[in-house]
């Protein structure tokens, strides 16, 4: 084998070939190429070693840099090349800049959300063209990098210096379905349509041959949910778009039938899945936290999907409030989906019921444009979750 890559976890020799080493805690040096490839085949037998020999960089701010290593021309393994995408900068969209200076005079907790719906109203086309330009992602990555409807994420490859930009839906109206409630014609479907939902490929944001994690607090059971199914969604999204979690874990509150949960489970999901049905819990370092999971499991070089909706306002907003205030955090988490329960959105009346005089902070739509926003800017994917 002629890759070679640095684990400290397998006391810092270039000898050590394998991530896992590190991931498995074998803290002991190892001083024999041929024992480090033995252990490490040991350790990973059934998880693809050979296929993560391709390591990832994430520095702060969940930003992956793909370290290719390959001995050429009988060059020392020193003599190598190590290129990645370094995150530049987030751009929102103009449609977005504008919801977000404007939300405040739009807000309402009427039912009908008029002043909201007038605006989408005339903006009728532009919110069109996101759900056309988001349809056509799969096939059309030239085009939405230049669509002026979306919001973008700008790459730079660090060895040619070339930028490429990665699109993601934009923020704007109630942060659902652009077209949800407002435009005429639209379907009480649209409220609970995850169709408005931009995940990238894989290979756009350099995740090929990442360790991939998924989160999901608020999991109800494999294929069911108030707002529809979560985490088979998940797995057959993120599969459609190029990624194949290793393992998977979920919190469920509601009491439930084991046999509800794991009964309709694919047997190689069921293998990567862990499901606690208790409640997650806010406490700082806590067993039952799900960003104490993240934090002792995963690493910056890892892709992180963690998902939050537990329909409890004040644990949904002390962990985003964890989040926002840890850097640690910004740099394991890649893909963060939030349903936001808020007053000011038309949502109160389609399922939330009145929030209007909740205590909770961070309990207004402004706050969900603040938060979205702010981690948006640090590189990290955010979502409106239904």
């Amino acid at each position: 084998v002629s890759v070679a890559t640095r684990s400290r976890g397998c006391g810092g020799h270039d000898l050590c070939l394998c991530n896992m080493c590190n991931r498995r805690k074998c803290t002991a040096p190892i001083l024999v190429l041929v024992s480090c490839v033995s252990l490490c085949i040991y350790l990973d037998a059934q998880e693809g070693f050979l296929d993560r020999i391709l390591l990832k960089r994430k520095p702060l701010g969940g930003l992956h840099i793909e370290s290719i290593r390959m001995q050429q021309n009988n060059l020392s393994p020193a003599a190598t090349t190590e290129c990645g995408k370094q995150l530049v900068e987030y751009q929102p969209s103009v449609l977005e800049k504008r919801w977000k200076a404007e939300i405040a005079s739009l807000k309402s907790n009427d039912a009908a959300w008029e002043r909201g719906c007038s605006k989408i109203r005339r903006e009728l086309e532009a919110h069109r063209k996101i759900v056309r330009d988001i349809e056509m992602h799969p096939s059309a990555d030239e085009v939405l990098a230049s669509s002026s409807t979306l919001s973008h994420y700008v790459y730079e490859d660090t060895c040619t210096g070339s930028k490429e930009r990665i699109p993601i839906e934009p923020l704007t109206s109630f942060l659902r379905h652009p077209l949800a409630i407002c435009s005429p014609g639209a379907g009480a479907d649209l409220i609970l349509s995850k169709s408005y939902l931009l995940i990238p490929f894989a290979h756009e944001v350099g995740a090929n041959h990442a360790y991939k994690w998924l989160f999901d607090a608020g999991a109800s059971t494999y294929d069911t949910g108030a707002g529809g199914a979560s985490q088979s969604w998940f797995v057959s999204t993120y599969r459609s778009r190029g990624y194949e979690f290793d393992r998977i874990f979920g919190w469920e509150a509601a009491p439930t039938d084991p046999q509800r949960q794991w009964s309709t489970v694919p047997a190689d999901i069921k293998r990567r899945t862990s499901w606690y049905n208790i409640p997650a819990t806010t406490e700082v370092g806590g067993a039952d936290n799900p960003l104490t999971f993240i934090k002792e499991l995963t690493k910056p070089e890892d892709y992180v999907v963690f998902k939050l909706d537990i329909d409890a306002p004040a644990v949904e907003v002390a962990l985003v409030q964890q989040i926002m205030s840890d850097p640690e955090l910004w740099a394991l988490i890649d893909d963060f989906f939030f349903e936001h329960h808020v007053a000011g959105s038309p949502m109160q009346s389609n399922g939330w019921g009145d929030l209007s005089k909740s205590k909770t902070p961070m309990g207004d739509i402004e706050d969900s444009y603040d938060i979205f926003t702010f981690f948006r800017e640090k590189g990290i994917r955010a979502h409106s979750w239904v």
